[in-house]
């Protein structure tokens, strides 16, 4: 079957699990004339983000449930929860830093910008 650039730019809005797919087979084919380039840079670099986005995210549950903690304890099963959702938060951070130390240097550069 000849599939055409436009065809496979098509396939991103109507069927994103099909558009990966015949990308995926364009590029083991090295049809690299035929992958719909502008898509799939754009999702490379989505892909990314996320790992920085969740990681930013269990910072802020982290940071808010510490001050929680601190702040607003007055019954002891209300704070056994934000130690646990802390704790969680701390092990998937933990978990994405491990799995991608570079999420963890760009968390620090982002701090350091911040902080300046």
């Amino acid at each position: 079957m000849e599939i055409k650039t436009q065809s496979v730019k098509e396939l991103y809005e109507k069927d994103f699990y099909l558009w990966v797919q015949e990308n995926l087979r364009l590029l083991k084919n090295r049809e690299y004339g035929l992958v719909d380039w502008e898509n799939l840079l754009e999702e490379i670099e989505d892909m990314g983000q996320r790992y920085l986005d969740s990681a930013i995210s269990h910072m802020k549950t982290i940071l808010e449930h510490l001050h929680k903690w601190e702040h607003f304890r007055y019954r002891e099963y209300v704070g056994r929860s934000w130690i646990k959702s802390i704790n969680n938060a701390r092990d998937e951070l933990r978990t994405i830093f491990e799995r991608h130390p570079s999420v963890k240097a760009k968390v620090q550069e982002k701090e350091t910008l911040q902080t300046a």
